[in-house]
């Protein structure tokens, strides 16, 4: 997803209003650009299910949103929470990129906190949705079922395959990722649609493992923020990121 240019990135003839001149062979002082920001989907979503939440965010910071290893289509089935999480650090790296801002849904908050956990130096603060942190035998086995059902025509349309969305369940059985979150450094914002009562159950949890993190509830919203609340999801994750507290 190309980056967008702000008007405060562009060079500028003079101080801006309210601002005092520097004295004359002083320094200027140096603009600090904001970190990228890099969308990771949810199971049963491409990165295309970014968009609405992009036009919502506005200009003023690159964007990124990359297929997770695993989930891409022309990928060997089967998923790896390790190999996707460093798939993602190796795209930053490839581009340039030492740190970025990240917010994840489902799968990619998983793959989120995973990066964080061990790449640290990569992750600057984090906004997570749905993180599947220990989910339930009979969480993924009622997970399965829906995707079973689910029209292949639908899936296609959204550019998923669904034996690599069954792949992603089955690697989470047995799963409990508590115990790594607590050495997670970075600021997380963690958040949780309304009707999805489970997932309000699992963020409170997860955010009692995470050493700096608060509970956001969006009312009225689903499991999927990125598609079901992509403006309430804009909207906070522009208030935490503007956050001089959260730097």
């Amino acid at each position: 997803m190309p980056g967008r240019s702000h008007p405060d990135d562009m060079p500028g003839l003079g101080p801006r209003e309210g601002e005092t001149p520097a004295p004359a062979g002083a320094l200027a002082p140096r603009q600090t650009k904001p970190r990228p920001l890099v969308l990771l989907h949810g199971l049963g979503q491409s990165p295309i299910a970014w968009q609405d939440f992009v036009t919502a965010f506005g200009a003023g910071r690159s964007m990124n949103a990359p297929w997770m290893r695993g989930l891409k289509p022309g990928d060997p089935v089967g998923f790896d929470l390790a190999a996707a999480a460093h798939g993602v650090a190796n795209d930053l790296e490839l581009q340039g990129i030492r740190q970025a801002d990240f917010v994840g849904v489902s799968i990619g908050a998983s793959v989120a906190l995973r990066l964080a956990v061990e790449r640290p130096e990569l992750v600057g603060r984090l906004i997570v949705g749905g993180a599947l942190v220990r989910p339930s035998n009979g969480a993924i086995r009622l997970q399965k079922l829906a995707m079973r059902v689910v029209p292949e025509s639908k899936l296609v349309d959204a550019g998923v395959s669904r034996p690599r969305m069954l792949a992603v369940l089955d690697a989470l059985k047995g799963f409990d990722g508590r115990e790594s979150l607590r050495q997670l450094s970075v600021p997380a914002l963690v958040v949780a649609g309304s009707k999805d009562k489970a997932g309000v159950v699992a963020a409170t949890a997860l955010v009692a493992e995470l050493p700096d993190a608060r509970l956001e509830v969006v009312p009225g919203a689903g499991a999927l923020l990125n598609t079901d609340s992509a403006r309430e999801l804009a909207a906070l994750t522009h208030a935490f990121l503007d956050d001089p507290a959260s730097v």
